[in-house]
């Protein structure tokens, strides 16, 4: 078996953003996120894998996340004073689902945002390509339900170290591009007041290739975004026709 993402060192000398941080959280590098609340964890079993596949976080967002096979866990809580929300299920089958977000400051509009994080990410993959490769950190748009999304994929990346949780932070590991270790596949958008970031983080099976790793992630990734977004209309339905 390949070593997991966790087991292996990383750079803190290459440059800065080999520990970047995520743009849903409005971070800047050297920032360290400690948690509010939590983390709690919640162990997979079988008498509790309905709930551990709906999450709820306040008036924000819900989703239901894919019965995509046995759940090692769950992890859920806030960071940075509560500012952040987090969410991670992991499955055994090597992919790790996540939803990360927080509000936009008071006087920026969505649109702003969107192009904040696009332009954040775009700076991102520019430098780490000058430092590494171009298929370290690749960026690209996409459209959803709730507007455009900004997508991304990143190969070896850690999931998170002492700065905070994966994908609040997104260090890099310190080895080539191959052979893969890990990969994470990024949507990111802007709604009703929040940013959110979906996030799959992936460690490949024995023998598996990055393409059919990539493709596993992706189709998580926007499963989820699918939905939490169309959960999150419901709820905000409801509330609407509630008042």
């Amino acid at each position: 078996m390949k070593p997991t993402a966790s087991s292996l060192l990383l750079s803190r000398a290459v440059i800065a953003l080999l520990a970047c941080l995520s743009g849903t959280a409005g971070a800047q590098s050297g920032e360290v996120y400690t948690w509010t609340e939590g983390p709690v964890v919640v162990r997979g079993s079988d008498g509790v894998r309905e709930h551990l596949l709906k999450q709820t976080f306040m008036d924000v967002y819900c989703v239901d996340m894919p019965d995509a096979g046995p759940i090692e866990n769950v992890v859920h809580g806030t960071l940075k004073g509560g500012a952040i929300s987090y969410y991670r299920l992991a499955y055994t089958n090597g992919l790790h689902g996540h939803v990360v977000t927080s509000t936009l400051p008071n006087g920026r509009t969505a649109s702003d945002e969107y192009a904040r994080q696009l332009q954040r990410e775009q700076d991102n993959a520019l430098a780490i390509r000058a430092a590494t490769s171009g298929a370290r950190y690749v960026v690209g748009t996409g459209t959803s339900t709730f507007g455009p999304t900004v997508e991304m994929r990143l190969l070896n990346v850690e999931g998170g170290n002492e700065d905070g949780p994966f994908p609040v932070t997104r260090p890099l590991l310190n080895v080539p591009d191959e052979p893969l270790y890990s990969l994470s596949v990024h949507r990111l958008f802007v709604h009703g007041g929040s940013r959110y970031e979906i996030a799959v983080l992936g460690v490949p099976a024995e023998g598996e290739s990055r393409t059919a790793l990539e493709a596993r992630a992706t189709q998580l990734a926007d499963t989820m975004v699918d939905s939490l977004q169309t959960c999150t209309a419901s709820m905000e339905a409801k509330a609407q026709s509630a008042r």
